[in-house]
Parts: structure tokens; sequence; C-alpha cells
């Protein structure tokens, strides 16, 4: 008789065509293509970042993580906000301005551009990618119905049940959650920031139950016991972030690597600093900082324009009281070590 474990991944390789039911987590500026095609090395579903990069930059990606590996894969975008507001940027740029000296930016008020969505889009169509996922929402349905005449596989990200629900409206057919335990942006769309943060035992099943959907659990999986619970409570694969930083295949910053290792449960701290989104970071002088101002953040996307300067400045400067430092509440164990040891240390364990 088969176990839990084989079940999902039957479930998992039918959808996806890939053995192990383990993606990892398209993480802005950490994720490169060699984490996955490490990941895809190791039987699982590699997922670039897409994000934040320029369509050119985009399809770079794509055809070099096609130059490691010929396994499927996936490409997350972001969904942009419906009415975006440039409200409280002015006065955040002008707050960090005396910052923006310091380091020798420019400090005339010039967010930094976005990528142009509908491009990127574009670039997904002209590569054939098998696999869309997207955060901070679903689809609109001109772009849905181009990906489904192709065949492409889509899911998006949900932090509560709302919004699995309204995924598989969008055309979802896996539907990622996530947990309170993540690190890194909170992903809803439907609903505040303090509503979305639901523990992700709490989701798995509902989600599963009421979106008729294949669901990948994703907040805090750093270990085969952990993923074992979520396939129990219903999700038939899990995403995992953190697990990943340390890996040579990380564009994490050295100092992101390396202060993992001292991290608690309690030594996290959910922030809207970076993006103007609530994100579970390592705290750092910027965090206290525009704490201790009383800087209010802006809308995202308009905050994180006003702070991508600093932000990529602060890496090139090895500005650790800068640097955004994303993690989940299980960062202790983020191990260092290859990305596709620790996918087939995960999925052993979890057997």
């Amino acid at each position: 008789m088969d176990n839990l474990f084989e079940k999902r991944a039957r479930e998992f390789k039918a959808l996806f065509g890939v053995e192990t039911p383990v993606m990892n987590a398209p993480m802005a500026g950490v994720t490169t293509p060699q984490m996955a095609a490490a990941v895809a090395g190791a039987g699982g579903l590699g997922v670039l970042a897409g994000d934040l990069l320029s369509p050119e930059k985009l399809q770079e990606e794509i055809r070099a993580f096609r130059a490691l590996s010929d396994a499927p894969f996936a490409v997350n975008l972001r969904v942009p906000p419906k009415n975006p507001s440039e409200a409280g940027a002015r006065e955040l740029h002008d707050a960090l301005t005396p910052l923006m000296e310091q380091m020798g930016l420019p400090t005339e008020y010039k967010p930094a551009a976005l990528p142009d969505f509908e491009a990127q889009i574009e670039v997904l169509l002209a590569e054939e990618v098998p696999v869309v996922c997207t955060s901070f929402g679903g689809l609109r349905e001109v772009y849905a119905e181009k990906f489904e005449a192709r065949g492409v596989t889509m899911m998006g990200a949900a932090t509560c049940l709302k919004e699995a629900k309204v995924l598989r409206s969008a055309g979802c057919q896996a539907i990622i959650v996530q947990g309170a335990e993540a690190g890194g942006p909170r992903l809803n769309f439907e609903v505040t920031d303090e509503q979305s943060l639901i523990g992700l035992s709490s989701l798995i099943g509902p989600a599963a139950r009421a979106s008729k959907r294949l669901v990948i659990a994703s907040g805090g999986i750093a270990t085969g016991a952990q993923m074992a619970a979520s396939l129990v409570a219903g999700a038939c694969g899990c995403m995992v972030g953190t697990l990943l930083l340390r890996t040579p295949e990380s564009a994490a910053h050295p100092m992101h690597k390396d202060i993992l290792q001292y991290m608690s449960d309690s030594s996290l701290e959910l922030t809207r600093t970076f993006s103007g989104r609530l994100t579970r970071v390592v705290p750092n002088g910027l965090v206290e900082a525009l704490n201790q101002a009383g800087v209010k953040p802006a809308q995202y996307p308009a905050h994180l324009q006003v702070l991508l300067p600093i932000l990529r400045a602060a890496v090139l400067q090895d500005r650790d009281d800068l640097i955004e430092m994303s993690a989940g509440q299980s960062a202790c164990y983020a191990p260092f070590g290859s990305t596709q040891a620790i996918i087939e240390k995960l999925a052993g364990e979890c057997r």
C-alpha cells in the first residue's frame, strides 16, 4: 500500500510533471536559475522569481535555467494592484533623503521603475514557460485565457480561504497557501495584513476542501516532520524558501546567510519598512530608525519604488544595517549545503 508521501507525489507529478512534491520559493533577489535547476535536479519543481526582473532579464533567467536543466519549471510574477496610490511616498522619500546623501545616491524624488507586467507576460508566452505562478492575486481573464490556450499550468498564492476561492475562479489549478510563519512579504490581496496572519496548519485543510484544487504548503517548513504534517493536513506538496537561503545557489548577501543561524522564532519582526507590505525579516538599523522616527509607510508598490535604490545600494556597499533580510520562523534550521542535497534530505525525511 502506498504511503501518504507517495500518494501526494503522484498528485503533484500529474500536474507538474516532476517526481518530488517540493518547490522552492521565488525569492526576489535571492532565487537564481542555479537554485531552481538544483531543485529540479532533486526531482522537485524549480521556480524562478520573475517578480522585479525586466522583461529582458526575465528572458535571460529562463534561458539560463534551460541551459542547466530540461525539467519542467515555473516562473513567478507579481500581479500589480488595480488602483495603485502614491500617498505617503513623497513623505517617505523626504525622510530618507539624508540617508540617500550618505550613500551617494541621487536625492531627487524619482521613484524606481517597476517592470512592465504585460511585457513580462509576453516573455512567458514567447518562451513557452510550462508553469506560471502569481503573487498578490490571480491573473486577469485576458491573461489567463492566453495561458490556458497554450496548456500552461497556473497557480497562485493565498493567505486565507477567501483568497483561495478567488484563485480558483481565476483559473488556478494549484494554490500555494502561505502560513503566518513565512518569511518575506505577506501575499494577501483580498484581506488586511492582520487578517492574513493565519497559521499554516489552520489554512491547508479548509483551503483544499473549499477550492477543490491541489494545495502547496508554504511557511516555516524546514524539516521532514513539518512537511509530513502539511501532507497529513491535506497539502499535496510544499514550498521552501528560508531553508535554501544559505546555499551556494542562493544570491542572498553573505551577511544574510550568516545571521540566520542565530535566529530564533522570536528574533524576527513583521514590518512594512522595506516595501510597504507586511514582511517578516531579521530586524536591523533601518527598521529601527524608521520606527523611532514615526515614518508612516506608503502603499505598495510606491513604498518599494522609493526604497529600491537604497536596498540595491545597501547590498553593493555591504550595509547590513540596511539590507532586507527576510526569513521565516524556522530560520535557524537553514543549513549550509547544496540546494539539491537539502531538497533530497527534506523529501527523504518526509517519506
